[in-house]
């Protein structure tokens, strides 16, 4: 006898599944927390507030398409659940998001230096495209083992990667950009040896040379080029978008309220995440769903139970954290908080969360449809341009918020 759930029950499930994955969004925190320490470094690097929130955006947009990639290849097949005797497939994603990575840091370094020239700050192009491609050239590294590990282990558990994985690791790559950022900032800095130059360049070649090789070996393949072909533009896109990110925050008014309330910074991580975390669960989910069939690709959807079911569950699962944030996030600010700054924080987050989540999950479902109507794959174009956009729009978000609610 099959033995029906209330639509109550439904909804409490998916909510909690959601909150398990994306708890782990308060790892953005200490990302955060870490990120204060890059106020020394702005004597060396006036530009350094510019690029991290580009590293941070790109390094989404990656993730977003790893884990929609993964999560979709594992469901019908095409990928194992193991890192041994695995497909093709597996390697030629691999090498896919190594390339993204590198790509990205190359475009990075372009829109930082350009950006930092208009806003007049203090630049050399070789120490942003060094200290961006070891950035993102490491991170994507560890990324993939971690993303892989943990994608493997919850499919093998009966678990939904569509769920889990990009929250999780949407808040593990946070602290990893962050703190490698940081270290290679530290190491190029400038000192007696240009180790930018002597160094720098070095890793840059060997790089490339692991790129060439890959695309030797596997740049013929319909999957590797149908994915640079609808990724790479998407990427390019997106990193104009992060650009908008980047020039938000290092405005005057963001840092105003960096140098006055470092809290700014601490839950920064965490919201962006957080609100990126939640259109690409919707985005997923919708994704894996168009793939099997089980849903169509039509506006009648937003209507249906399943949608609000989705919707509702991840906003509640959102509201959760937002407020966990709001207790953390002061206990790891280097400077005390009055009482009445509680409230006035859980209040902007709250506000930041649900306005972006209404924008970013609307844009979700929306962009999953239209490139699936297109003929196109919603992994390689949809979880890039929501993440790059849920990071724009908490940005500016928080930043108003802080502005209007705090510092007026």
């Amino acid at each position: 006898m099959i033995k029906h759930r209330s639509p109550f029950s439904i909804f409490a499930g998916f909510t909690l599944a959601v909150l398990g994955g994306m708890i782990f969004n308060i790892g953005g925190l200490f990302a955060g927390r870490s990120a204060v320490l890059l106020n020394e470094l702005e004597s060396f690097f006036q530009w350094v507030f510019l690029i991290y929130p580009l590293l941070l955006t790109v390094r989404g947009d990656i993730n977003g398409i790893l884990s929609g990639k993964l999560g979709t290849a594992l469901h019908l097949g095409t990928i194992k659940p193991s890192w041994r005797k695995n497909t093709n497939r597996f390697y030629e994603l691999m090498g896919l998001i190594f390339f993204f990575s590198v790509f990205d840091a190359i475009v990075v370094s372009i829109s930082a230096f350009i950006l930092s020239i208009i806003l007049h700050f203090s630049v050399n192009f070789l120490d942003i495209l060094v200290i961006s491609v070891t950035t993102f050239a490491l991170g994507a590294i560890i990324s993939m083992v971690f993303t892989f590990t943990l994608t493997f282990w919850i499919y093998n558990r009966k678990g939904d990667p569509d769920v889990y994985v990009y929250p999780i690791m949407s808040s593990i790559n946070d602290i990893l950009i962050t703190v490698i950022f940081f270290a290679a900032c530290q190491l190029y800095r400038p000192r007696g040896t240009n180790l930018s130059l002597y160094l720098g360049l070095p890793i840059i070649g060997l790089v490339i040379t692991g790129i060439v090789f890959y695309f030797v070996k596997f740049g013929k393949q319909d999957y590797v080029i149908s994915s640079i072909k609808q990724s790479l533009p998407t990427l390019t896109f997106t990193n104009m978008i992060a650009s908008g990110t980047g020039t938000v925050l290092a405005s005057a008014t963001a840092m105003l309220i960096i140098e006055q309330h470092p809290i700014f910074l601490i839950v920064y991580p965490a919201m962006i995440s957080t609100v990126g975390s939640q259109g690409s669960i919707l985005a997923n989910t919708t994704s894996t769903k168009l793939h099997l069939g089980t849903i169509k690709p039509s506006f009648s959807f937003f209507k249906s139970t399943t949608f609000l079911t989705s919707f509702g569950g991840i906003f509640t699962a959102g509201l959760i954290l937002i407020l966990l944030y709001s207790i953390l996030g002061p206990l790891l600010s280097p400077s005390e908080i009055s009482f009445s700054s509680y409230g006035m924080l859980l209040l902007i987050l709250i506000l930041s969360n649900t306005v972006g989540f209404l924008v970013i999950g609307i844009l979700a479902t929306s962009s999953a449809f239209i490139t699936y109507r297109f003929g196109l794959d919603p992994d390689n174009l949809v979880n890039p341009i929501l993440s790059s956009c849920a990071d724009l729009v908490t940005t500016g978000l928080l930043v108003l918020s802080f502005y209007f609610l705090i510092i007026l």
